[in-house]
């Protein structure tokens, strides 16, 4: 149950710290700029992560498909949540931006608290020798420069009720998704059909021993669910305070 590994260590701390001052300088830039041109940052962004999932998609059809490669991870959600701030209209600009906000705020705390779970050391190490790391090392640590422009650029300042909804609905759904696939596939999505933390798994078989598979399988469900509905939700809340106090500091300046 490492959190950091070494190869974590050498090359998530200064990928974090460049893309911090990338956006910064992004932000001296532009940060006075119309909201259109602000946006584009983030629009190119988008554009990319959804390059990088053609990539995996058609290397893994070249190869036999992979069911694990199907888009039912959490963090599958930017392939949809990071496009939708990115290019939909003002109608729904609000709520898209509060959701694709959350989940980045989400992935980074994830990165900063355990980025072994998120992906492991032989991702890093075969970086330049295999497209699947590649793909994984750079897709989540786009959604963290994503996040950081967001925030610097002020492309999502807090507003009412209704984005607290969207963010709940959207997770939700991605449970009751994510869930139904992984165990009618019989793959690990968002570890849904078993734990990737050993000693987690090991609790879970154990409670399926002891009461039956049905109900320790609901039950982890239950867990899983909660899990993702809550750290979602309080990373929603930490990305509303922070965005409130740049915004503030960006109007008394």
């Amino acid at each position: 149950m490492e959190l950091w590994t070494p190869e974590h260590a050498r090359t998530l701390i200064p990928s974090v710290l460049i893309m911090l001052l990338v956006a910064v300088g992004l932000r001296a830039w532009l940060g006075k700029k119309p909201f259109a041109k602000r946006m584009i940052p983030l629009q190119i962004c988008s554009v990319l992560l959804l390059l990088l999932e053609v990539g995996k998609q058609v290397l893994s059809l070249r190869r036999g498909y992979d069911l694990y490669h199907l888009p039912f991870h959490y963090c599958s959600l930017f392939l949809f949540a990071l496009p939708a701030m990115a290019f939909c209209g003002e109608k729904h600009r609000q709520k898209a931006s509060a959701v694709a906000t959350a989940l980045c705020m989400a992935m980074f705390l994830l990165l900063m608290i355990y980025p072994n779970l998120i992906y492991g050391p032989w991702d890093v190490t075969g970086y330049f020798t295999d497209y699947f790391c590649f793909h994984t090392v750079t897709y989540h640590n786009l959604v963290v420069f994503c996040l950081f422009l967001i925030l610097a650029l002020g492309l999502y300042v807090p507003a009412g009720g209704k984005e607290h909804l969207a963010v709940l609905g959207l997770i939700g759904l991605f449970c009751a998704v994510s869930a139904s696939m992984a165990h009618i596939l019989k793959t690990n999505y968002a570890n849904y059909y078993s734990c990737n933390i050993p000693v987690l798994e090991t609790v879970r078989l154990a409670v399926a021993d002891a009461v039956g598979q049905l109900p320790a399988t609901l039950l982890y469900i239950l867990i899983v669910s909660a899990l993702n509905i809550f750290f979602t939700w309080g990373a929603f809340g930490l990305c509303r305070l922070v965005a409130k106090r740049i915004h503030k500091k960006a109007a008394v300046l």
